[in-house]
Formats: structure tokens, sequence, C-alpha cells
């Protein structure tokens, strides 16, 4: 008899939610369209430089082409001793861009020509076979050039890098090289932690924006539709640097050492969010049911 009930009881349901979907169902369906905010954010990290790269040109010039290689080689096999005597910590070198030219210079020769004298296999009338001059252009060979660039690389605390890269340019200098033609201070190890950092700032600078937005609007956020992030890794600080050898003969030291202080280097990151706002009884739009 319980069992039976149970059953009727049962059945009772069914029959009121069947009535209750069919009632949904002949009504209207209703869609709420959040009203969205789109707004960018951007975030700044200073980091210190890990890695510095000193770059010299050294260029030599000979009446033969072994004369300009020689020299050249001899300059840049004493520039890297040299570096080696300074015994810094993770110190590399290696050579790059290595060319050997002629070096020549243009001569102008004038040659004058009797064209009557000349069989010419066509007839030219007498007044044509005036005498003629003529300007030549020829290449004289002066010598050979041999140009090479060394580059030595250390790592280190931001103190020890700008500390080293003074060193390493009276060193190169002094040694013969010609030229420093750069100076550059970057970031190579793991930029996972900075990176993260300005990532945060660019989100709570975008969330700053998109509150005083909404607020402006009458409105509030409600949630978060997208978010695009994206980080630009720091560029490296290239300093410019004039060297030039400063003592009498190579081997000797310059009297003031040169100084070329590491600066700090920007990380930056960016974030394109899309904000849900709250909506009002008129974002309410009735879809009938077909």
């Amino acid at each position: 008899m319980r069992a039976w009930i149970v059953a009727a009881v049962g059945v009772v349901a069914l029959a009121l939610a069947g009535a209750a979907s069919a009632e949904m169902v002949k009504g209207q369906a209703t869609t709420i369209s959040h009203p969205m905010l789109s707004v960018s954010g951007t975030g700044t990290v200073e980091v210190a430089p890990d890695t510095l790269r000193v770059t010299a040109s050294i260029i030599t010039e000979g009446q033969t082409v072994e004369q300009a290689r020689e020299r050249n080689a001899r300059i840049v096999q004493a520039a890297m001793a040299a570096v080696k005597a300074l015994n810094l910590p993770n110190v590399t070198t290696k050579t790059l861009n290595y060319t050997l030219e002629r070096v020549t210079q243009n001569a102008n020769v004038s040659l004058k020509v009797d064209l009557a004298k000349l069989n010419l296999p066509w007839n030219i009338a007498p007044s044509d076979l005036a005498e003629s001059s003529f300007q030549i252009s020829i290449p004289v060979t002066l010598g050979y050039r041999a140009s090479n660039s060394l580059t030595v690389r250390i790592q280190g605390a931001r103190e020890e890098l700008s500390d080293g890269a003074g060193k390493i340019i009276d060193a190169l200098m002094a040694a013969g090289t010609n030229q420093i033609t750069s100076v550059a201070y970057s970031l190579e190890k793991d930029v996972s932690a900075p990176m993260r950092e300005a990532l945060t700032k660019a989100m709570k600078d975008a969330q700053t924006t998109a509150e005083a937005v909404a607020a402006a609007a009458g409105r509030k956020i409600v949630g978060i539709r997208n978010i695009s992030p994206g980080y630009v890794r720091p560029f490296a600080e290239m300093r410019n640097v004039q060297a030039a050898y400063r003592g009498g003969f190579a081997g000797e030291p310059a009297e003031t050492p040169t100084s070329v202080t590491a600066g700090m280097l920007e990380m930056s990151a960016n974030v394109q969010v899309s904000y849900e706002l709250d909506y009002n009884p008129g974002d309410t739009e009735f879809l009938p049911v077909p």
C-alpha cells in the first residue's frame, strides 16, 4: 500500500513538472546582453644588465697581401692577450667580419689620336679627320688592406660590468686596435621573474583604467571576457664611446682609465582586456521562441 502511494506521488510530480515545462515553452526566452569594455594596460620594470660586449676594429695596410695580413694578425693576438691579462671572470673573445682587399686609386690618362692615320673600315669626310683627345681612367694598386673585428664578452653584476668595460677598452686600444666600435650592455639570463612583474603591473594598470571608465559610465565591472598579454624583452643598451689610443706607443697604459658605467634596462609588458559590465533593465532583449 505504501509503495502504491509513493508511485502515485511520483506520477503527480512528473505531471506537474511537465505542465511547468510546457508553460515555459509557451512563454518567451530572455537573453541578457552585457555591455563590453576593452582597455589596454602597460607595465615597466627596470632590470640590471648581466652581459657586456665590447667590439673593436683592427685595420692594417701593407704593400703586399701578406704584409697587411701579418700586421692585422699581430694586433689581434696582442689585443686578445691584453684582455686575458686582465683576469676578468667569465670572459670570452671572438673575431668576426674579416676582410682582405686591394687598395686602388684611379689614375686619369689623356690620349690624343690622329684619326687621319687610322685605317678605318668606313668612309670619313676629310673634315672629320681632326685630332681627337680621349680621357681614360685606369685603377692603380696602392697596396692591400686587412680588416677584422674583435668582440670581448663578459658576464657578471652591473658593477663588475662597469668596471670591466673601462679596463677592456683601455687594453684593446693599448694593444693597437684602431677604434672601439660598440659597447653594449644586455640581459641574457632568465627573464621570467621581471616579465611576470611587468605583466602584473600592466594588468593592474588595465584594471584601474577599466574601473575609472566604468564608473564614469555609471556601470560596474562584473566579469572578464578575454585577456591578451604580451611583453618586450629589454633591448641592449648601446653606449656611444669614442675611444682613441692615448699612449705614445702600443703597450703603454692610458694615463686616465676609461669609465663606461652600465645603466638599468627596461622590460615592458602590455595586456588587452575585455571586461563585462553590469546591465540595466533596458539592456534586456526578449526573443520569441519559434
